[in-house]
């Protein structure tokens, strides 16, 4: 992220092929002169005359043995390369796996939000069908038991009367698990109207607050996860400010635009190196309120559930926050993240 995925640094990587050859004819130059100025200066006549005279030492021996030195150490040079471009390879291939088990850990994550999502929906849908009109039959049936009784049963007068309170009132907790499930609108309206719908309903329970709402760019043809993140991301933020920052200055930002990806990756996939424009969805929420010590544990699964669905889709999260200094959080998503792959 960043859980993000694991790539080999320039340090890991085998040399290029210029770097190989200018290497090599540095070693052939380097020869050549040797050889030229030992014919120059008589280099092995002198030497000869030198260990002829110090025969009783074996000195005379000193050229074969420190050529059989050199070809021992070159065998070694050329071992310990070989097992180095084997460990290479061998921790490229635990690379690829790690990005390979990160990539499935990110897709099982998104398919586990996809079902959740999924599983919200229906109930979200059968106590709207079932249950929102059962109960609307009751409060008509006991509006009618309370027109017919009138003043003449004055006990089922009231009774009547208690059973529509009751009705009424848990139609509307059906209502609010409905809208906490799933989000009213964000079907039909799409992304922007459910979220100004949202602010709207926390500007009314949080009148001493204070909201703005800024959304920039073309938030259609998302897929249903990436949609639903984005709206649990805000919906989060705002319960946050209802717990933390009630008095506070609210500031939503949200934009979708083109962003140059330069990282090496990205460079490699582009056209001669060049970064890699990459359509991606920031979502920034601040507020002025008391803000909090983030290297102090927290109790809450808030902000991890915000980075998790975040990173199942491959984005990225991050939290900024001191004591007194306000807190603020931002969220970079892939606008692709959640549709299917193309196939070639």
């Amino acid at each position: 992220m960043s859980s993000d995925p694991i790539h080999s640094s320039s340090a890991g990587r085998p040399p290029p092929q210029s770097t190989i050859r200018r290497d090599l004819a540095w070693v052939c130059a380097v020869t050549v002169l040797a050889a030229v100025l030992g014919a120059a200066f008589d280099l092995s006549e002198k030497a000869y005359r030198f260990t002829r005279g110090m025969e009783r030492f074996q000195l005379d021996e000193l050229p074969g043995t420190l050529l059989v030195l050199s070809i021992g150490l070159a065998w070694f040079a050329w071992r310990r390369y070989r097992e180095a471009r084997r460990d290479l390879g061998y921790r490229r291939m635990l690379e690829e796996q790690a990005e390979q088990l990160l990539a499935d850990n990110r897709r099982l994550a998104n398919q586990a939000l996809q079902a959740q999502e999924m599983e919200r929906r229906h109930m979200a849908r059968e106590l709207h069908d079932e249950l929102g009109q059962y109960l609307n039959a009751i409060s008509l049936d006991a509006a009618r038991i309370r027109d017919l009784s009138g003043e003449r049963e004055p006990e089922i007068h009231r009774v009547s009367l208690g059973l529509i309170q009751s009705a009424s009132h848990v139609y509307r907790e059906i209502g609010g698990m409905i809208r906490r499930l799933r989000p009213i609108g964000l079907d039909e309206f799409g992304l922007p109207s459910a979220l100004e719908h949202c602010v709207d309903g926390w500007r009314e329970r949080l009148p001493e607050a204070s909201f703005s709402v800024t959304i920039e760019g073309d938030f259609s043809g998302l897929s249903d996860a990436l949609t639903i993140t984005l709206y649990r991301l805000v919906q989060e933020g705002l319960t946050n400010v209802s717990k933390f920052a009630r008095r506070s200055r609210v500031e939503l930002f949200m934009v979708r635009a083109p962003r140059e990806a330069h990282n090496a990756e990205a460079g490699e996939r582009g056209k001669g190196g060049a970064p890699t424009p990459i359509d991606e969805i920031v979502v920034t929420m601040a507020d002025d309120g008391p803000g909090t010590d983030l290297t102090k544990p927290r109790a809450g699964l808030g902000l991890i559930g915000m980075r998790e669905r975040v990173e199942a889709l491959g984005g990225e999260f991050h939290v900024a926050s001191k004591p007194q200094g306000g807190f603020l959080f931002c969220a970079r998503v892939p606008a692709h993240a959640g549709l299917a792959e193309p196939v070639n």
